[in-house]
């Protein structure tokens, strides 16, 4: 059959071949995933010994008949359990969402006649017709085209169309052919007849689904830390528990054996309930989630909340430029013209529509406004249509019976049409050189005046007017955020289908260094992944590249021990965002790229990356002091718990008193330094290694002394009590006031570099923390003072004079801290009075 507007005679498959072809090579859809099972994932989220850990937890607290602790720790297992079931989803909802975006129904040639079908039954060797407005569902070769325009921006992220036609040049090596079509594009003018040879997984779009499956979602850094940490932490409690058990119960002065096993067990138990951190994960999940909340009050949503603490790791941002560096909106950058600025203004004006979409005419209509010239108010009287042959267009208004023809195009199509001597041709030249150099998008201006109209502007002699430079304006304060990744140690890279000339230009005008390192999607093409793993090291700029690049270029610096961000938008990125550490979407992307991504930037702005990662820092700066201070407060608990029954002491340590400790230590940990401000060096430092443990070994050394110098005013003061005959339920309550103003103490302490008294006062405008301090102390004063805690609790009340000593014992076993970093800072002031000394 022959269609409307096509010049050759179509017949298409019959139904015999159609069902052949789909015998052979399958029908198009994406690539199914076999979904696990809900029960297969909650066996494999218990498995976790973290999870096991705290179901132990509950089980102790059951035993003990503390259900209400037992029902708050179950609370805490199912809720961190949720947050990884709906991690498991992330993959079936990338896929899900990559289907979706195909088109229900396409036009296809079959047994000579043009038919409408369902896009999944397309097959290979069908003739698929496409229009203006579709979008096209297999790959194929393009058969017959007129004026066929493609936006290919959701495989290769550039906006502009691409212009088909039906014959490749030979010498074509861009990995995006313009005579082939390809399955999620859309046609954003004229219409062709493509012959399918690629469907379903095997289409360029296909093949990103594939890669999206093959990604399994890593383990952070934090959580691999968190969990190593936790069974060292099992294994020492239970050699304590065992030691405990076995000191008990050689010196219990029970003699039935029955109840001395029993005595035993619960003063094992009470250790182990003292030793375990079970706090641990409550503080991760607390941070993590808090830090997602505030990171979405500066324009970022987090999809996956341990995404938070990773972004404090980043050690090489991979970025596009359209949208991200720049504003995405061109604006004339400089002109040259024969005759005036006006007059070539003027006619650039006439060859804008009224009503403009298209970038470069906005740009060119608001630089007139600036020129005090207003739109095109011309009546266009006569249009020679754009082409991707031509590359050159024109407008024609008409006054006093004489036409004037005014054109734009590249200007490699413009030139040949203009009367010019070799002297003018070769400054223009000149001058269009010196535009791309910086980066520039150019086109030509010309017109003629004519008393008769041509078929074609071919027949015109043009007179050429100028040339208008265009540029995509960096975004505001990207520059300084670029200088700020730089002083934070972050390597900036720039990943874009754009040309390297106008990659370089933007990223030489931002201030990303080394702008001259470029590598091309072709040289890519050559480039084993061994010699890419070295490469990247010392490249800034990847110019024209293909959707597979991106995925590379991500698993080479992730080869290199980085920690790899990747910004994109577009179907082409959905790999590689979800390869990524972190995979930044845009607000304004596909889907796909934001089901495949841990984070979304509703402002497309990399102002807001940068202050993603600086709040990532502050998070995991404060997970790691929350942990210490954790580790700081339960070493006075399993010494003590350890100690008495050496010293053949009264049971100090009760169930009782470890719930009331565990009261007092969970809110402080998962608020109180969640809550804590950013240092002032946090964007001055390096990312972190990530073979390196959450805490380091001076960071441990320093929380064991302070945890054993609480440990000896705790303690001691116990035994000096017991020994001289006071009532247990007095030594109980003195050293109960210790340790627990030991910890407000603590707190300020390490909440941050500055001193005690400092910290303190700086953190009184903080409400939350003021109100967390009150409710400990609250409950020291209702366990010393309240009858009814007296008699639960066994302790008693204290004097004013009492309770200052043991205030003041609380003091003295944290404030010396102090003296260490005051000791440091003078060392540091020595160090540089010393170097400025030897500089004279």
């Amino acid at each position: 059959m022959r269609l409307y507007s096509f010049k050759n005679d179509y017949k298409g498959l019959s139904k015999e071949e159609v069902l052949a072809s789909k015998n052979k090579y399958g029908a198009n859809t994406t690539l199914e995933i076999k979904k696990e099972s809900l029960f297969k994932k909650i066996i494999k989220t218990f498995k976790e010994p973290m999870f096991l850990l705290l179901l132990f937890i509950c089980l102790i607290y059951v035993f003990l008949g503390e259900y209400t602790d037992a029902f708050i720790m179950a609370f805490f297992v199912f809720f961190i359990a949720s947050i990884s079931f709906i991690q498991e989803y992330k993959t079936d909802k990338s896929l899900e969402a990559l289907r979706n975006l195909t088109t229900p129904k396409s036009k296809v040639i079959r047994d000579n006649k043009l038919i409408e079908i369902k896009s999944s039954e397309l097959v290979i060797g069908d003739l698929l017709v496409v229009s203006e407005g579709n979008i096209i569902s297999a790959d194929g070769n393009i058969v017959e085209a007129h004026e066929l325009g493609v936006n290919e921006s959701i495989l290769t992220g550039e906006v502009h169309v691409v212009y088909k036609k039906q014959d490749a040049k030979k010498e074509e090596i861009e990995y995006f052919k313009n005579n082939r079509c390809y399955a999620g594009t859309t046609v954003t003018g004229g219409e062709a007849i493509i012959l399918v040879d690629a469907i379903s997984s095997n289409t360029e779009y296909g093949k990103i689904g594939e890669q999206i499956k093959s990604i399994k979602n890593i383990k952070t850094p934090l959580e691999k830390q968190i969990r190593n940490l936790i069974l060292v932490c099992t294994i020492i409690s239970i050699s304590f528990f065992a030691l405990v058990f076995i000191f008990t119960y050689i010196n219990s002065l029970e003699s039935n054996i029955i109840k001395r096993l029993i005595e035993s067990t619960i003063s094992g138990i009470t250790l182990a309930m003292a030793t375990i951190p079970e706090e641990i994960p409550v503080v991760l999940t607390v941070f993590l989630t808090m830090g997602a909340y505030l990171i979405s009050k500066e324009k970022s949503l987090v999809r996956g909340i341990n995404a938070v603490e990773t972004l404090g790791a980043i050690s090489v941002l991979c970025t596009d430029k359209t949208g991200t560096l720049t504003e995405n909106k061109l604006k004339v950058a400089d002109i040259y013209y024969s005759n005036s600025e006006i007059s070539l203004l003027k006619t650039a004006l006439i060859t804008c529509e009224k009503e403009t979409f298209d970038p470069m005419e906005q740009a060119i209509i608001e630089y007139g406004l600036k020129n005090k010239l207003s739109g095109n108010k011309e009546e266009i009287v006569y249009e020679y249509s754009f082409s991707s042959e031509t590359k050159i267009m024109a407008h024609v208004i008409k006054k006093r019976n004489v036409y004037k023809v005014c054109s734009k195009g590249a200007l490699e199509s413009v030139l040949p049409l203009c009367k010019l001597n070799k002297e003018e041709i070769e400054n223009i030249e000149k001058e269009s050189s010196t535009f791309s150099k910086k980066g520039y998008r150019i086109i030509a201006i010309a017109s003629t005046t004519t008393s008769e109209l041509e078929d074609s502007l071919d027949n015109y002699n043009l007179s050429f007017e100028g040339l208008i430079a265009f540029y995509d304006s960096p975004r505001y304060g990207v520059k300084e955020a670029i200088e700020e990744c730089y002083s934070a140690s972050i390597k900036l890279v720039m990943i874009t289908g754009d040309n390297g000339e106008t990659a370089s230009s933007i990223a030489h005008e931002l201030g990303i260094k080394e702008n001259h390192n470029i590598i091309k999607g072709s040289e890519l093409e050559k480039i084993s992944d061994n010699e890419l793993e070295k490469i990247v090291k010392n490249t800034t700029i990847f110019a024209r590249v293909y959707p597979n690049h991106k995925m590379r270029i991500v698993e080479s610096f992730q080869k290199n021990n980085m920690v790899v961000a990747m910004t994109g938008d577009g179907v082409n990125d959905a790999s590689a965002l979800k390869k990524a550490e972190v995979g930044i979407a845009m607000g304004n992307g596909t889907e796909v790229a934001k089901e495949a991504s841990k984070l979304i930037l509703m402002d497309n702005n990399f102002r807001t990356i940068v202050l993603a990662i600086k709040n990532g820092r502050r998070i995991y700066d404060n997970i790691k002091k929350a942990i210490g201070y954790i580790f700081i407060i339960h070493i006075p608990i399993a010494l003590t718990a350890l100690m008495v029954p050496i010293f053949k002491l009264p049971i100090l340590l009760l169930p009782i008193h470890v719930v009331i400790l565990e009261l007092i230590i969970d809110p402080t940990s998962s608020i109180i330094f969640e809550k804590a401000k950013a240092d002032k060096d946090i964007m001055k430092r390096k990312p972190r290694n990530l073979k390196e443990n959450i805490l380091n070994s001076k960071e441990i050394i320093s929380y064991v002394i302070q945890g054993i110098m609480i440990f000896f005013a705790f303690f001691l003061s116990y035994l000096y009590l017991i020994n001289n005959n006071y009532s247990k339920e007095f030594a109980t309550t003195f050293s109960l006031s210790v340790l627990i103003i030991a910890n407000l103490f603590t707190v300020y302490v390490n909440i941050n570099k500055d001193y005690m008294i400092k910290n303190i006062i700086k953190n009184l405008k903080e409400k939350s923390i003021v109100i967390i301090n009150l409710i400990i102390f609250t409950i020291l004063l209702l366990i010393i003072y309240l009858p009814l805690f007296n008699k639960l609790v066994g302790t008693c009340p204290l004097s004013i004079f009492e309770f200052t000593l043991a205030v003041f014992l609380a003091f003295i076993s944290t404030i010396w801290y102090d003296l260490v970093k005051l000791i440091k800072n003078k060392r540091k002031a020595w160090i540089l009075f010393h170097a400025f000394l030897i500089m004279l």
